[in-house]
């Protein structure tokens, strides 16, 4: 049964096999030299009171979010879900749960960033009170181009 969990250290081969699994289907590969974060999440997120859990069955990681805390806002970052477990809600639990740990936080708005070719992720931000509000090139290796989002946190 899977559960949701702080990350630890034994899950970042998983976590890097996932992210470049979901790039892949848009054509993209995961280059850990621009994310270098992903390679020690757990202590990148905590660092500011944030945190990056993941989604894990049998050591096996279905999913992961993090959230990045500011001094007057939070930002979601790195929701990823397996092809094998969408459709299940975890991509909206696990942005509700970043939501959360965020309110506790005292944080009144969280915002986010992602690449214009998620579309199934653009209609779930959107479905939790989401509003675009820009958009940015990355000039990154993959070519990326990404919408911003915000919501209000009550």
């Amino acid at each position: 049964m899977p559960t949701v969990r702080p990350t630890i250290a034994e899950d970042v081969p998983s976590i890097l096999a996932l992210i470049n699994g979901v790039f892949a289907e848009y054509g993209c590969v995961l280059n850990v030299a621009e994310d270098a974060y992903l390679l020690a999440p757990g202590p990148h997120f905590r660092t500011g009171g944030g945190e990056f859990w993941v989604v894990a069955d049998d050591g096996r990681v279905l999913a992961t979010v993090a959230v990045l805390l500011y001094s007057e806002a939070a930002e979601l970052k790195c929701l990823y879900v397996h092809p094998s477990s969408r459709r299940q809600g975890w991509g909206r639990r696990l942005c509700e749960l970043a939501m959360n740990h965020a309110r506790q936080a005292g944080r009144t708005t969280m915002m986010l960033w992602t690449d214009t070719r998620f579309g199934a992720a653009q209609r779930l931000y959107e479905s939790l009170g989401f509003v675009r509000c820009g958009e940015r090139d990355l000039h990154d290796s993959n070519n990326t181009r990404e919408f911003g989002y915000e919501r209000t946190l009550a």
